[in-house]
């Protein structure tokens, strides 16, 4: 088989968020282009280089250097874990491409030179990707749709969390609010949860309890059914309009949904969190983010964890936080507003997102992008 090109990808992953750069590199073709995708939670950067033919042979070189082809069906060795308690770290991977439309993809940790030849493929692919190269530049903001098909290995769903910030203009009125359920190494089936309420300048109270359940194994079904890591790079185009005429002026709120993998035996990292957020909750993941905070809200009255929330900041009594704040929260919204939003329910509308037209119900039928 000859091999036609190559696919580089560079995961940078750390305990605040991650981010990937994926390199494709066509061997033929007399337009031949080098296209780098960085990937992050705000948007992703599609650039185009000039790549010639002296180039491309000197990829097919550190190909034959490092003998790659040989290392195809050879287990990798475990990668290296981050220093210390960090989560701080760097892997890397090589796909192979060959006419016959396989492939083959390669960790680099198959043989003792693969960091040299890591580095190797890592400078040359930056010093092709120069500024000096550019042919076009574009910034592009996926969809779930699109994001269900970008391909991220990841280790088994080790934690899952909710979380919610809210703010008012009374002195005092902030909370934060999480609800964490963790796997405990050593028993199987036995879970950790454990909630955490911040509430302006009071202290952060924490509960922690243990529990019996199988949340792990619906999260791990569902995560592969949808995809889930790759919600992590779901995002609004800032330049499409959005109606904030039912926002209240005084207040706001966030929320979020993390899932942590355990990624030792892949990137050595042994805590790798993605998040569904309002982004992703506001394209159609509405209903996921339902099933799983369900899912944890469950275990947290099982496991009887709880902290009191009387009135150490009356204006927020009664406050319940949501991982999709943005879409569920109707605070502040007065009876003629929702009854706009009633009859509106009933008209056809137009996605702004991908641009179907004459659609009935909240959710878009063609990319899941919501109404509202």
């Amino acid at each position: 088989m000859v091999i036609t090109g190559i696919s580089l990808k560079q995961i940078i992953f750390n305990t605040a968020s991650d981010f990937t750069i994926e390199g494709v590199i066509p061997f033929e073709g007399e337009d031949r282009v080098l296209t780098k995708i960085s990937r992050n939670d705000h948007s992703t950067e599609i650039t185009k280089y000039a790549l010639s033919q002296e180039t491309a042979d000197q990829f097919r070189a550190l190909i034959e250097k490092y003998g790659i082809t040989d290392w195809i069906g050879k287990t990798p060795a475990k990668p290296q874990p981050p220093k210390g308690t960090s989560n701080h770290g760097l892997a890397h991977f090589l796909t192979l491409n060959f006419d016959d439309g396989s492939n083959a993809e390669i960790t680099f940790r198959e043989t003792e030179n693969g960091k040299e030849a890591a580095d190797e493929f890592r400078r040359l692919f930056f010093a092709t990707a120069d500024k000096e190269n550019v042919i076009s530049f574009e910034e592009v903001y996926p969809n779930l749709k699109d994001c269900r098909e970008i391909k991220e290995n990841h280790g088994p769903v080790i934690a899952v969390e909710t979380g919610s910030f809210s703010c008012g203009m009374m002195a005092g009125s902030s909370e934060n609010y999480t609800q964490t359920v963790e796997k405990i190494e050593g028993k199987e089936g036995t879970v950790r949860v454990t909630v955490k309420v911040k509430r302006g300048d009071n202290p952060e109270q924490t509960c922690s309890k243990e529990t019996v359940s199988d949340i792990f194994s619906k999260v791990q079904e569902l995560s592969d059914k949808e995809n889930l890591p790759g919600w992590n790079y779901a995002c609004l185009n800032p330049e499409v309009p959005i109606d904030y005429s039912m926002r209240p002026l005084d207040y706001s709120s966030s929320g979020w949904l993390n899932i942590y993998y355990d990624d030792s035996l892949i990137t050595g990292a042994p805590r790798i969190k993605r998040t569904i957020g309002e982004m992703a909750c506001k394209l159609g993941g509405k209903e996921v983010d339902r099933i799983i905070t369900g899912l944890i809200n469950d275990c947290v009255a099982k496991s009887g964890a709880k902290i009191d929330l009387s009135n150490d900041n009356p204006y927020l009594a009664g406050f319940q936080p949501f991982a999709c704040v943005g879409m569920k929260n109707l605070v502040g919204m007065t009876m003629e507003q929702m009854a706009q939003m009633r009859a509106a329910e009933n008209d056809s509308w137009t996605c702004r997102m991908c641009g179907t037209t004459d659609l009935k119900g909240n959710f878009c039928s063609e990319c899941g992008a919501s109404r509202y």
